[in-house]
């Protein structure tokens, strides 16, 4: 990296402080490890090992794809706005122009809020870090169009409408998504027909494939009110048809020229509901993963007095990056 790219880096991860300081936000300083970790059958994590100097027994240890399972235990207890930047570890990553095993990232929650409150907070970021608006009568325009708020929302079932032909909400069974997914003419494995996926499968499929590329990159856009069938620890959006129902979650991604950019819930208070998703994802990480974790079993605990919050996780080198002006974080990664 060069010295100025270097220091850029610096000044942005110090405005970036500074903006939630200014705010009240209580900066935390967590782990890079930990002896249990929150369940997410998408990912991949790293594991370690403390040899205990006395006995020499082998204590498993894994470093943080997030800093999250730090974080939540501190905000039942304290209850006030925190954030965090921090390095994060993810395995069986590719290495490329948006990717990194070892990446930083900014992670805030604020209380009282909703994901809708932490997109309004995340617009002003944004205009915190972003140079002075040009006038428009500039002959240059303003290079940093596409970045500025405010962000276009679009919900995924509109998203799905618009750019996969169909919306999402006409599609609750795995079978309507394969018949969708051929219609759209998705390359079907040989041996894998479409007709043996699971939903969670075919609808991140169609998402990557179909709706992702097709997403405006003249001005950022929240996807928003993702499908409940998809496990997070979101909290639901009410479905007055059917309450116990719930078809979306309270949940938002950012997309900045075609760059997924942060993850954002209303974050779930339900202990039983958190409970259900350790239980789940647990048992679906415990098959699958190629590098499996211990997990705890009492840490839907925490939840009993968790306050009402919302949490977002941004890629901090993703941003600087496009800040920057450029495509890739190889050359804003130190």
């Amino acid at each position: 990296m060069d010295l100025e790219t270097l220091q850029f880096r610096a000044k942005t991860i110090q405005r970036i402080r500074n903006f939630f300081i200014r705010r009240g936000y209580l900066e935390l300083d967590t782990p890079a490890l930990s002896p249990h970790l929150i369940p997410e059958s998408c990912l991949e994590v790293f594991r370690t090992e403390y040899l205990h100097p006395g006995t020499g027994e082998a204590i498993p240890l894994y470093l943080v794809p997030s800093p999250e399972v730090h974080i939540k235990p501190l905000l039942a207890q304290h209850q006030v706005s925190m954030f965090q930047l921090s390095k994060c570890y993810r395995n069986c990553e590719s290495t490329g122009r948006i990717h990194s095993p070892e990446f930083t990232m900014l992670e805030y929650y604020t209380v009282g809020a909703s994901y809708l409150d932490t997109a309004a907070i995340t617009e002003d970021l944004f205009n915190e870090l972003l140079p002075p608006q040009p006038p428009a009568s500039s002959p240059d325009g303003d290079p940093f169009a596409y970045l500025r708020p405010p962000f276009l929302r679009l919900t995924m079932d509109e998203a799905f409408r618009r750019y996969a032909g169909f919306p999402l909400s006409s599609c609750h069974k795995a079978s309507q998504l394969a018949e969708q997914a051929q219609r759209l003419g998705i390359y079907e494995p040989e041996g894998n027909p479409f007709c043996q996926w699971p939903w969670d499968d075919l609808y991140e499929l169609i998402l990557v494939q179909c709706v992702e590329p097709q997403l405006p990159t003249d001005r950022p856009v929240l996807l928003m009110d993702y499908p409940a069938q998809v496990p997070c620890l979101a909290q639901d959006v009410p479905n007055p048809a059917e309450p116990s129902q719930p078809l979306w979650k309270q949940r938002w991604e950012l997309y900045v020229a075609g760059v997924e950019l942060s993850n954002c819930y209303s974050e779930e208070t339900d202990p039983e509901k958190v409970r259900a998703y350790f239980q789940q994802e647990g048992s679906v990480k415990s098959q699958s993963a190629r590098i499996p974790h211990s997990i705890d079993p009492d840490y839907w605990k925490h939840f009993q007095h968790f306050p009402t919050c919302s949490g977002n996780a941004l890629g901090v080198d993703r941003l600087i990056a496009l800040l920057c002006g450029r495509t890739t974080i190889q050359g804003v990664l130190p």
